[in-house]
């Protein structure tokens, strides 16, 4: 029988690090650009609109994999399916999120890059919260085969850094956890679920909770 346990960080844990999505290398004398600093300033109201759509958006059946194994609902462990969390690793003033893929690198394990300082790694078994909204995401135009492909690129960044640059997106060297789940998709499938919702002209960030609302994907599991 599986372990079950919960994968999220304590509240004591969260306060420690700066928050990974947003932070830079050098936290304690980084100034944001004016560009930046807009974005930062409008991400409780992003946040919110993400939130309000995951939320109220139906919860379909994910029609991919073997019959049965993702019944309307329920969580899946099809790899390549993407995991979305209102908790995150952050700090109180910015709620980071946390986003993770489900990989067939190993049984029921999602790949993550988790926080500042702490490599991308495999974590075990279904995420479980009383207090927060979680959810499993589906990418609507790609075949099992894509999705398949997706999880097994990301598993295969497992040691790499963490990147603390919210708006160096591109490079593979070193991920943050929603940048990953997009690289994934974006180099194996050429799926951009990108939505540029707090991009900066050509340099593009993602937050996790541009997969929850995001016309190209489909949400196939939220636990309340």
């Amino acid at each position: 029988m599986k372990k079950l346990f919960l994968i999220f960080a304590s509240i004591g844990m969260m306060l420690t690090y700066t928050s990974p999505l947003y932070a830079q290398e050098d936290t304690e004398s980084y100034k944001y650009t004016e560009a930046q600093q807009a974005v930062m300033d409008n991400m409780s109201q992003m946040e919110q609109k993400y939130l309000e759509y995951g939320l109220n958006a139906p919860v379909v059946s994910d029609t991919k994999g073997p019959s049965g194994r993702a019944a309307i609902g329920s969580w899946t462990w099809r790899d390549g399916v993407i995991c979305v969390t209102t908790d995150g690793f952050g700090t109180e003033s910015v709620n980071t999120w946390h986003a993770a893929i489900v990989a067939p690198q190993d049984a029921y394990a999602v790949v993550e890059a988790p926080k500042a300082g702490q490599p991308v790694r495999l974590r075990y078994n279904q995420w479980y919260s009383s207090t927060h909204t979680i959810w499993q995401i589906g990418v609507k135009s790609t075949t099992e085969a894509q999705d398949y492909n997706a999880g097994l690129w990301a598993g295969r960044q497992v040691g790499k850094p963490y990147n603390m640059n919210f708006w160096n997106s591109y490079q593979t060297n070193s991920f943050y956890c929603s940048q990953l789940v997009w690289a994934a998709y974006y180099y194996t499938a050429g799926v951009n679920l990108n939505k540029s919702d707090n991009d900066i002209g050509s340099a593009i960030a993602i937050h996790p909770g541009e997969f929850v609302d995001n016309s190209k994907t489909a949400i196939i599991y939220r636990n309340k």
